[in-house]
């Protein structure tokens, strides 16, 4: 058993198997050569195969960015909805993303590996990927059947929740699907960190486009000072591009990722003699603690997202492209921090960096909290200026988090990828129902009960968005903190008794009999 020290880390640890470590191999149940040749020898992944998987998520991307973002903004102030309805359509979408996931998960994981000429996973993101472009533009445009103002407003609900339902289902199939393919696509963790880094980028990179659009589009296209009924065809015309691109960017994911075959289930077969059921899952504690540090990074990363431009036009009264230009502040800090994550992590490693990235987006959330508003201040001009400082922050402790939590569930999985896609399911689960809860609590807190005829909210709202930007998040970062306490504890507990227990089989080995007895000492202690 000569495993040195140093080879005993929290990613080791992180995806020891529910069976318990140390247990000898089942040569019985061995895979045949012939079958194990089917599939050859993995090799580091070329850098064209690296960014086509990356713009995998693009159209994905661009559609959340939108959805976080602006959803809200669109249904209170363009199609005037009252904030509790708008808060109630968000909901819904997240739930049925939310309860969709781990079942796609489950689904995309035991779909034959080729079916209709597509590897398990490309299946199911093609399949999403065509849900996507076909209804968002319907939920994004006011309801084309409700022409006459008589339409009971219930209808038009009805209108919105279907079409959001169909495209959160396509999202959920087109996200687990590329998650999942980070698993099976390299065993090396390095590059594991990368993909997720480049994946990372891209969305960050989707964010500004949307960002820039929308910016054109209300401060060029639209010469309303207010953003209102008029602004409808800014935020359709910008879904319509994102419809075009989207697409175009899956085609080049499609040509250019070439899904491994089924090595993973092979893999596990030769270990295990058999596939990891999806229930083994909740029997592992650790799987817990990385759920709420993911649930807690999305609630940082999406919460501010949805309310950063209510807070600028509301509670700063800043004009009205300010709703574009503080979301690209902190899509280019992101980005720019994703560029040195990797370096990070080798250095520090997961935990320190993720910690790093909370007292960053601690130090946003206090920024919100005390700025003012420019108007009021001696110098207006220069305070406008220094209201994005803020959101420059909140893009590097968002971006810092969110690639360290999504490397953290891929060290979870470990080897075991054959059922990878069911846990990204999981963690997509707690994501998207505790970010729908949470808005639609706020929604349902809001003063503002419903619109004016100048689309000007009460007075009351600037007190209120600067309460929910750095109240919400803030609680998340806590979450996430106290998990992130908790998962450490547990993988240095975990990594004495291993070390432990490989120096008592190591003293054993000699003596046949004895050995049996560490090993199986060694399953049962690493398996509490």
């Amino acid at each position: 058993m000569g495993m040195d020290d140093e080879d005993v880390d929290e990613k080791t640890l992180l995806s020891v198997d529910s069976k318990g470590a140390g247990t000898p191999p089942l040569e019985e149940e061995a895979v045949p050569e012939t079958r194990i040749a089917q599939c050859p020898p993995r090799r580091r992944l070329h850098w064209l195969r690296k960014l086509a998987y990356g713009v995998g998520h693009v159209f994905n991307d661009l559609a959340a960015s939108m959805w976080f973002t602006y959803l809200i903004l669109f249904y209170h102030k363009v199609i005037e909805l009252d904030n509790a309805l708008a808060g109630t359509l968000l909901l819904i979408g997240q739930v049925v993303d939310g309860l969709s996931t781990p079942v796609i998960g489950y689904l995309c994981d035991i779909t034959p590996f080729w079916f209709f000429g597509f590897g398990r996973r490309k299946l199911w993101h093609i399949m999403g990927t065509v849900l996507v472009a076909v209804s968002l533009f319907f939920f994004w445009h006011k309801c084309l059947p409700c022409k006459s103002h008589s339409t009971p407003l219930g209808w038009e609900i009805v209108w919105y929740a279907v079409f959001i339902a169909i495209f959160q289902f396509g999202w959920a199939s087109v996200q687990i699907s590329h998650l999942s393919l980070i698993p099976e696509l390299t065993d090396d963790e390095e590059e594991r960190v990368g993909l997720n880094a480049i994946r990372t980028s891209f969305t960050l990179l989707s964010n500004l486009a949307v960002f820039v659009t929308m910016w054109v589009l209300l401060n060029v296209a639209d010469k309303k000072e207010y953003i209102g009924p008029a602004a409808e065809w800014s935020f359709s015309g910008a879904v319509l591009g994102i419809i075009f691109f989207g697409l175009i960017f899956s085609a080049i994911f499609h040509l250019g990722t070439v899904e491994p075959c089924s090595r993973a289930q092979q893999r596990e077969e030769k270990q295990d003699g058999k596939r990891v059921a999806w229930f083994q899952w909740f029997l592992k504690p650790q799987l817990y603690m990385v759920a709420g540090i993911y649930m807690g990074t999305r609630l940082i990363v999406n919460v501010s997202q949805v309310y950063t431009p209510l807070y600028l036009v509301d509670t700063l009264h800043l004009p009205k492209e300010s709703v574009a230009i503080g979301p690209l502040a902190i899509y280019i800090s992101g980005f720019l921090t994703t560029l040195f994550l990797r370096v990070i992590n080798k250095f520090i490693g997961r935990y320190m960096t993720y910690f790093c990235g909370l007292a960053l987006t601690w130090g946003a959330l206090l920024w919100f909290w005390m700025q003012e508003a420019p108007a009021q201040t001696e110098h207006p001009q220069v305070e406008q200026i220094t209201v994005y400082g803020s959101t420059v922050l909140l893009g590097a402790g968002g971006s810092t988090v969110l690639v360290t939590s999504l490397s953290m569930v891929a060290d979870l999985i470990g080897p075991t990828v054959g059922s990878g896609a069911f846990v990204y399911g999981l963690m997509s689960f707690t994501d998207k129902v505790s970010n729908g809860v949470a808005v639609q609590i706020v929604q349902a807190l809001h003063p503002c009960k419903s619109t004016n005829p100048k689309h000007v909210c009460c007075s009351a709202c600037a007190k209120f968005y600067r309460i929910v930007l750095s109240a919400v998040p803030g609680g998340a970062t806590l979450c996430a903190l106290i998990c992130l306490a908790i998962l450490t504890l547990y993988v240095y507990r975990r990594t004495r008794q291993l070390r432990g227990m490989l120096h008592l089989t190591s003293l054993c080995s000699y003596c046949p009999a004895l050995n049996t007895y560490a090993i199986s000492l060694s399953t049962v202690v690493l398996s509490i």
